[in-house]
């Protein structure tokens, strides 16, 4: 069956794109991962990819041209297959680029004011468990820090996100950590740009199946909620500072009759540093 391309939300003020460069055109065989063109928001020029494997049925939007969030852009699906039922199911249709931009502008400036409810209210924390979402908060990383500072993204929206992948890098007023999600899906919102601070407990990512919906989520703003640390009892971060790596060794590990134990993070730490943690004492 053919699948919808609609224009992605690429950051959490962005309301339309401009295609500033498509990369494949009507015809193409394209496959999961291909780049399909060049968006432009209101922050920086992104990559829009493919989800599927397929040829390129039908562009709806000219290079230069504005797209709103969730207008669709393109088709994709079998070679030869029919396209225009799935058009019409999404309120399209074939004709020019403009017309079709502007009906989607239509349809889901009709959808926001028939169904508020949808869009409007905040959702509580059993609905984001339900929806199979993580919320990802700022952590604190120290008893003195107020807010973190996101030095750099390793995951950008729309990638995917493993258990254990470390999202982010995050300076403090002591150190520059590592911060893991510790969920599973993709990365389907970042409310922090690289070089912003943000406070202890704001959201800075969303991980969750890719095209859920998020904006009850976004509703609540920074208002507590089950963090990622409510999932893992380990804290999500990583020390990156060489400077600090033994005194968390220490801390983390303990003997029990003759049985070191020891954090995975130490352990990983000890392993690296050539550290035989059965001589390390433990903290009082």
């Amino acid at each position: 069956m053919a699948e919808v391309v609609k224009m992605p939300k690429m950051s959490d003020t962005m309301t339309e794109g401009v295609m500033a460069k498509w990369h494949v055109k009507v015809g193409d065989k394209i496959k999961s991962g291909d780049v399909m063109a060049e968006v432009e928001t209101d922050k920086a020029t992104m990559d829009l990819e493919s989800y599927w494997d397929g040829v390129v049925l039908y562009i709806g939007v000219e290079e230069g041209k504005a797209v709103p969030v969730d207008a669709v852009i393109a088709v994709v699906g079998k070679e030869g297959e029919d396209y225009k039922a799935v058009l019409d199911a999404e309120g399209g249709d074939t004709k020019a680029p403009e017309a079709t931009s502007a009906k989607a502008e239509e349809t889901s400036a009709a959808e926001t004011k028939a169904e508020p409810s949808t869009s409007g209210a905040s959702l509580s924390d059993a609905d984001i468990e339900k929806m199979g979402v993580t919320v990802v908060r700022m952590p604190l990383l120290s008893d003195t820090m107020t807010e973190g500072v996101i030095a750099e993204w390793h995951k950008k929206v729309g990638d995917k996100v493993k258990d254990d992948d470390i999202l982010a890098d995050v300076e403090t007023d002591k150190a520059t950590m590592e911060v893991m999600g510790y969920a599973e899906g993709t990365l389907l919102h970042i409310g922090v740009e690289k070089g912003q601070a943000a406070k202890v407990n704001g959201i800075i990512a969303i991980v969750g199946p890719e095209g859920t919906d998020i904006s009850g989520i976004l509703n609540q703003g920074d208002a507590p909620s089950k963090a990622v640390s409510d999932k893992k009892s380990d804290a999500p971060v990583a020390e990156k500072a060489a400077s600090e790596s033994a005194p968390e060794q220490k801390e983390a590990v303990s003997a029990d009759g003759g049985r070191v134990k020891a954090s995975p993070l130490a352990k990983k730490i000890a392993k690296e540093k050539g550290i035989d943690l059965s001589q390390v004492s433990g903290s009082a």
